[in-house]
């Protein structure tokens, strides 16, 4: 029996994606994938923007009737990532993969626009639908370039919303969090410069590597004993570098990691930590050390009106068991910037086999999702972006 929220062009939708997933293309190389996104707009009859932070679209449909603004985002960039899925559709860029979904959210929106057209929502809606497809999410805040680039700052948005592929969750199912969604993110980078030398000699030597190795394992001791345990952190270091051959004791080790906070106020106290803890470790072991933190994306806010709103209309469309209130992730969304300026929802699209389970998670070589959830897309978000329009005041403003 086909499910409630299956849309009438699957197939259509389906070759979207697997042609976006084809040809993945990396932040603020969006060239063909742009290109490819507007000739469907074209063919819709949808009229857009393009070159909104070098290769954003914004596409725009206005009622006859006035009423308020609501924006839906997705996300056009892939990973410098190899694919390693045996499908028919996989990646023909060497090292480049949509591993994160974002194929799947290009095609949901410009599903959402053919649905929307397909019902005359211009002749009986009213307001105004933007479709904001968005360069450079993965690390390149190309929300905030978008916004920088004079992204309508002349219109009140009274809603945006943006989905996100979440493959924890099956098909037909979605979760959300009420405020913080996704955490607040920094890149950390250590230098650490002793003095090189041969391996048969290291007390000639000053070895970065062993205070590296050692500074590796305490930087762990930040969270799980300077923070809350009610609180959630999370400090990784994913790069150590250091030397050349097996028998030298290089001059230079670096490290470079990522740290996730969901406050500011557990963010500054595991800052202050860890220069102390570096500095410290370095000390002990005769090194010299440059620490960079550098700020990455935002805390990734909803807004709590809207979720309650949200989970009440998506309960009609996918059923109230199917719709589930989540703790925040540690991931970070540059969706972010939007939310700084508009209210708005993030909303976690289940997108694995409901007979298989979990397999796969954001990021890895073989991520793929069961492509019905491109349905549920379409259908959940046309209709929340209808009841929004329909819902909300002429001014925009959330009620």
């Amino acid at each position: 029996m086909m499910q409630t929220w299956m849309t009438p062009f699957h197939d259509w939708l389906v070759d979207l994606r697997r042609h976006f997933h084809r040809f993945p293309e990396l932040a603020y190389r969006e060239e063909r994938t742009a290109e490819k996104i507007a000739d469907v707009l074209r063919s819709l009859d949808v009229p857009c923007e393009t070159g909104i932070g070098k290769t954003g679209i914004i596409a725009r449909l206005q009622a006859s009737e006035p009423g308020p603004a609501v924006a839906f985002r997705a996300d056009m960039d892939a990973l410098p990532i190899g694919e390693q899925s045996d499908v028919s559709y996989r990646s023909t860029h060497v090292g480049r993969m949509h591993a994160c979904g974002h194929d799947g959210h290009m095609a949901i929106a410009l599903g959402v626009l053919r649905l929307l057209q397909e019902r005359e929502w211009r002749k009986s809606g009213r307001g105004t639908v933007l479709v904001i497809f968005q360069p450079a999410e993965e690390g390149g805040a190309g929300a905030r370039a978008m916004l920088e680039d004079g992204f309508r700052d002349q219109e009140v948005i009274g809603a945006i919303l943006a989905g996100h592929m979440h493959p924890e969750l099956p098909t037909g199912q979605i979760g959300m969090s009420e405020g913080v969604t996704n955490a607040a993110s920094d890149t950390i980078r250590i230098r650490l410069t002793g003095k090189g030398g041969h391996g048969a000699h290291p007390h000639l030597c000053i070895d970065p590597i062993v205070g590296g190795a050692y500074l590796v394992g305490e930087l762990q001791s930040i969270i799980s004993r300077n923070i809350s345990s009610c609180e959630r952190a999370v400090l990784t270091i994913g790069r150590f570098h250091a030397g050349t051959a097996e028998n030298i004791i290089p001059q230079e080790a670096v490290l470079e990691g990522t740290l996730r906070t969901l406050s500011r106020e557990v963010r500054n106290q595991i800052v202050d930590r860890l220069h102390a803890l570096v500095h410290g470790i370095a000390a002990a072991h005769r090194l010299e050390v440059d620490l960079a933190i550098i700020p990455g994306y935002p805390l990734v806010v909803n807004n709590t009106r809207l979720v309650q709103v949200v989970a009440e209309e998506a309960s009609r469309v996918l059923g109230a068991k199917s719709v589930h209130i989540q703790e925040a992730r540690m991931g970070a969304e540059d969706f972010a910037y939007f939310l700084e300026r508009y209210p708005g929802v993030l909303i976690r699209i289940g997108c694995h086999y409901p007979d298989k389970g979990f397999e796969y998670g954001l990021h890895s070589p073989h991520f793929d999702i069961d492509e019905r959830a491109l349905d549920v897309g379409v259908t959940l978000f046309t209709h929340l972006l209808q009841h929004l329009t329909e819902s909300l005041p002429d001014d925009g403003n959330t009620p």
